[in-house]
């Protein structure tokens, strides 16, 4: 097959989604496919394994941002013959699409509470256009498959936009286990020694580059009610660390914290910990769950989130039913520490036993399914 994904930035400097489009595009192209990425911009490092068609985009505002890629992109992959295109980014034309980032029309309603703020925040420009697209992509002239990562998106798209069933493909990420595996657990006392965190404290980790989105203040405020002593919390990634700095200090946290910064060795930092955290508003399926899951490390995170399909309570990880149970979150931290050497023992090795169910080669394959499904459908029109 001549297959174009679609995705603003394809680039190995960025987080989940930028990475999950070229480790697809490496499987597509281990299985015989032609790949060719559209978007805005590819890593050099990259153009010697698929073709890059450029998309030119607007960088006035956000809003002009978003309409030209969703506008821009099909100009460029019209005519070119291609069997499939599948979108990663939301734009219009395509074959496929993949629900990648955060449903609009959901974040809207779950990070503003208020309806007045709601309001307010769709007349916003780049919250109206995307709505705009989100619309289109969804209703019935949208693409002729959507691809969820999880059932709570397979839910949010029949409750928002009554998307034909029939239309919506549940493909589950995959994680390369190679890269993120248990060994790296032998580098715990000297990553701890790294970071000045003491070897036998216990340690949460979090990771994401969006603090305020992931719910890095929520965490920050069950350590400040947990009754476990002499816990500690490393932070990866970017995002505004002065702003939570303070509000660490505030709670008496600032010396058990720890700031990396964006890191490339992250399974080393995540298999130094006991406990991966990640108390999110709203998930379409957190690469960072897999990640720390398939590094041995048992994962809390929220059931607003997708990567709560992958958990088994107090088997691999934990789930809190709401973002903004503070309390909640601070009792299955307590129960985690407070259970015995076996018992953790035994939910690294389910962690580990979990991830390797999410491999990136049957995502590749059930993502093919889909394309073989929608290229009968072509054929058959």
């Amino acid at each position: 097959m001549r297959i174009a994904l679609v995705r603003r930035v394809c680039s190995l400097k960025k987080a989940g989604a930028e990475r999950y489009c070229i480790n697809l595009m490496r499987q597509l192209r281990a299985k015989g496919h032609e790949v060719t990425i559209v978007g805005e911009s590819m890593d050099d490092s990259l153009k010697a394994e698929a073709k890059h068609l450029k998309v030119p985009v607007s960088k006035w505002t956000s809003w002009t941002k978003n309409l030209s890629l969703a506008r821009n992109a099909r100009k460029v992959f019209a005519n070119q013959g291609f069997d499939i295109v599948h979108g990663l980014s939301r734009v219009y034309g395509l074959d496929t699409y993949r629900l990648t980032d955060p449903l609009q029309t959901h974040w809207l309603k779950v990070f503003y509470r208020g309806k007045m703020q709601q309001f307010l925040q769709r007349l916003n420009p780049r919250h109206r256009t995307i709505l705009r697209i989100e619309k289109q992509l969804f209703g019935p002239d949208g693409p002729r498959r959507i691809i969820v990562q999880s059932k709570l998106d397979e839910r949010l798209l029949k409750e928002y936009f009554e998307v034909d069933p029939k239309r919506v493909c549940r493909v589950t990420n995959g994680v390369d286990t190679t890269n993120f595996h248990p060994d790296y657990q032998q580098e715990r006392l000297a990553v701890r020694a790294e970071w000045k965190i003491p070897a036998d404290a216990p340690l949460l980790t979090f990771a994401s580059m969006d603090f305020r989105r992931k719910g890095l203040s929520r965490l920050l405020q069950a350590m400040a009610i947990a009754r476990t002593s002499g816990m500690w919390l490393m932070v990866i990634g970017d995002g505004d660390i002065a702003r939570f700095k303070a509000l660490a200090a505030s709670m008496n946290l600032a010396d058990r914290l720890v700031f990396t910064g964006r890191q490339q060795a992250i399974a080393r930092l995540y298999a130094a910990s006991d406990l991966f955290v990640l108390p999110t508003i709203y998930e379409p399926f957190p690469n960072v769950n897999l990640e720390a899951m398939a590094c041995g490390i048992p994962v809390i995170t929220t059931a607003t989130a997708g990567g709560a399909d992958a958990i088994e309570p107090a088997i691999n990880g934990y789930v809190i039913a709401s973002p903004d149970d503070v309390e909640c979150l601070a009792d299955r931290i307590d129960f985690h520490f407070g259970r015995g050497e076996t018992q953790l023992r035994l939910m690294s090795a389910a962690a580990r036993s979990t991830a390797l169910r999410y491999t990136p080669e049957a995502n590749a394959e059930q993502t093919l399914a889909v394309f073989q499904e929608v290229l009968s459908e072509k054929a058959a029109a």
